[in-house]
């Protein structure tokens, strides 16, 4: 997917009620795939996470490279 597919995928979001309720229903199995692995955290919690991880890997000197959300860490 491009970044202009993506930017267009989340102005569809912003509209879209039942994207909204999938997105929303995807959220709930990250969250219940890190409860499984012993992880005690809410999807707000998650996401603000990933927010502030991702806001650390725009700097230049970051040791750490962005990671896409889908590929884990590591791999």
């Amino acid at each position: 997917m491009s970044k202009a597919h993506a930017k267009k995928f989340i102005d569809q979001l912003h509209k879209d009620k039942a994207l909204q309720k999938k997105v929303n229903e995807a959220s709930k199995h990250i969250v219940d795939v890190a409860k499984s692995q012993g992880y005690k955290v809410t999807s707000g919690e998650i996401s603000d996470a990933l927010k502030e991880h991702w806001s650390q890997s725009k700097r230049k000197d970051d040791d750490h490279p962005c990671v896409p959300f889908s590929q884990p860490p590591g791999a």
